[in-house]
């Protein structure tokens, strides 16, 4: 019992140190999950003006963290915090207003507030590593540990909580089914981010414990190991040899793909770089040869992805997913 406590204390004051570290980024989520729950109780599709704020918190959110590692990273960046934090709400009412003529929330405004999340969130990533900064590679490892174990974390929260409310439900009274929608909502959108980022250390501090505590976040679990070495290598090799199966049936036949390549080489993308970022702290054989080989292969597959989408260009013109 005293363990358990001890642990609910632990991850208690570790959220607790995530909200006055991220400011912005918890109001922005605490508004976001009150948005949540007010389109919830709507039971119908609610006004422009609120999805309007939802993607204008979930861009906040993550400027919130870039601004944060940002006065971490610059010790005059530092003392102008507060200014900072003024700078990155400005920037966030700018982008609200942005969206002022837009009737409803098109693919076009999806796409460019997805593109300006990917690129905090980027930049988050980049500036503790800036100019001989924080290790790139013990970074991103640190991230990936903290995501995992938030979400972990997160999904047996959910499980449990919708197990009690349905309990409750059957043996005790009726209870509203929205009740499992605010329960999921505040876990996974209060909840799962805020603990995600109390296992952040602060990168760039040059307090002892807080170095201790970010260089042994940044040690490498065996099962990471294993798991990026011997599954998710080899998977993404034999994925490989499909993609370039197919790439030589395209040349051999010269019968472009209609559409279905983009989301295969997006997803391969993607899934190559993060194994190759967490791979690059590894000095197995499996792990070099990656490192090696991937960015090679990668480029025909991005040059016949590129040629694909020049054909479709050149038939059906611009379109926002193309773009």
């Amino acid at each position: 019992m005293q363990r358990l406590l001890g642990a609910i204390k632990g991850i208690a004051q570790g959220l607790l140190k995530a909200i006055s570290r991220f400011p912005l980024t918890v109001i922005c989520l605490i508004v976001a999950t009150s948005l949540v729950w007010y389109i919830i109780s709507l039971h119908k599709n609610p006004d422009i003006f609120i999805e309007k704020l939802l993607f204008t918190c979930l861009l906040g959110a993550f400027l919130g963290v870039a601004a944060q590692f940002s006065c971490e990273r610059f010790e005059r960046l530092a003392r102008l915090r507060l200014w900072v934090y003024v700078a990155a709400a400005l920037l966030v009412g700018v982008y609200y207003l942005s969206l002022g003529a837009s009737q409803s929330i098109e693919f076009d405004v999806q796409i460019r507030t997805f593109a300006a999340v990917f690129a905090m969130f980027s930049l988050a990533l980049f500036i503790p590593s800036y100019k001989n900064g924080f290790d790139f590679d013990s970074l991103a490892l640190i991230h990936f540990k903290a995501a995992f174990t938030s979400g972990l974390y997160s999904a047996v929260l959910s499980a449990g909580c919708a197990s009690i409310i349905a309990t409750i439900d059957i043996l005790l009274f009726n209870i509203n089914e929205d009740a499992y929608a605010y329960t999921m909502s505040t876990i996974w959108i209060l909840f799962a981010v805020l603990y995600y980022l109390s296992l952040l250390p602060r990168f760039n501090s040059q307090v002892q414990a807080d170095r201790e505590y970010a260089q042994n976040e940044s040690n490498y679990p065996r099962l990471l190991e294993i798991l990026v070495s011997y599954i998710a290598i080899p998977l993404v090799a034999v994925y490989t040899m499909v993609l370039v199966a197919y790439f030589i049936k395209i040349l051999v036949t010269l019968n472009w793909p209609a559409g279905q390549l983009g989301p295969m080489v997006l997803a391969y993308s993607a899934a190559g770089l993060i194994i190759y970022i967490l791979a690059g702290r590894l000095e197995n054989r499996a792990t070099l040869l990656y490192r090696l080989v991937f960015p090679k292969i990668l480029i025909p597959i991005v040059i016949m992805q590129l040629v694909s989408v020049a054909i479709r260009l050149n038939a059906f013109g611009v379109t926002e997913s193309r773009y």
